[in-house]
């Protein structure tokens, strides 16, 4: 294995270790106020949805179980202690690419999973988190759909913006928005769909080396105070698919020498 090999393996373990708590899906900087919710009124809701495909690519390549998202807020002005009352996040699995016309309805709750449900008090700008009352495990294999309900009933001004990124042709969203009563019928759909980050809330990304001695390579890290175990990926490709490979307690891992050029990414598991 040579010095340029060894070098590059240290900077995809790198890279891994730093999307490994938080998968953010979207990087556009335009802004809108209706989706995920829109405080221009009473009441309302909002269906978007993320693919497989983006999922993968934010860097989901197994089951993860997420503890809080967070939608990036834009706009020119600050936004400080920004309150919403009676908010509601469901989250569910979701095959499609697009949301054709016979699918421009409140989606209903089969298959979703309530995972906040309360007030919420928006800063910005940049991401704000919302830390979820309920875990929910993402399979990647599958989409994930979001539905957002607004039941404040007492509207205030300047409501938060929320950056997106545009999917044009296809439609990504749906949202139905009334001041007299929570909306019912058909709603409105675009192609924008707000950037959101998917996060663990997990430790903190052990710091990766790689060392040789005679010809055998070894994969060493920091030990986080509060992990019960190290779990180690292992991929063909610096894209992935990742597979999983072992996990262990210690901070060391001795590299087969006559293995091919891999891949490898380092996650702190909780206790």
């Amino acid at each position: 294995m040579t010095k340029k090999v060894v070098s590059l393996l240290i900077l995809i373990i790198s890279l891994s270790l730093l999307s490994a708590e938080n998968f953010i899906i979207g990087n556009g900087s335009g802004a809108q106020s209706t989706v995920p919710v829109d405080g221009h009124y009473n009441y309302g809701w909002s269906k978007f949805f993320y693919t497989s495909s983006q999922l993968q690519t934010a860097g989901i390549l197994n089951p993860v179980e997420i503890t809080k998202i967070a939608f990036q807020i834009g706009g020119s002005m600050p936004l400080v202690n920004y309150l919403m009352d009676n908010q509601s996040i469901y989250i569910g699995p979701f095959p499609g690419t697009n949301y054709g016309n016979d699918y421009l309805g409140h989606p209903g709750y089969e298959n979703k999973t309530l995972i906040y449900n309360g007030s919420i008090s928006f800063n910005g700008p940049g991401w704000f988190f919302i830390t979820l009352s309920t875990p929910y495990t993402i399979n990647p294999n599958s989409g994930v759909e979001i539905l957002w309900e607004n039941r404040d009933g007492s509207k205030i001004s300047n409501p938060p913006q929320f950056c997106f990124t545009n999917y044009s042709p296809y439609s990504k969203e749906v949202h139905l928005a009334s001041n007299l009563s929570f909306p019912a019928g058909d709603g409105t759909t675009t192609s924008k769909c707000p950037n959101i980050c998917f996060s663990t809330g997990g430790l903190e990304a052990p710091q990766v080396e790689i060392s040789q001695s005679g010809n055998s390579f070894f994969l060493s890290w920091t030990l986080i105070p509060t992990a019960s175990s190290y779990s180690i990926y292992v991929s063909d490709l610096p894209s992935g698919p990742w597979n999983f490979l072992t996990a262990i307690t210690g901070n060391q891992y001795q590299l087969t020498a006559t293995d091919p050029k891999k891949f490898y990414y380092i996650k702190a598991i909780s206790r």
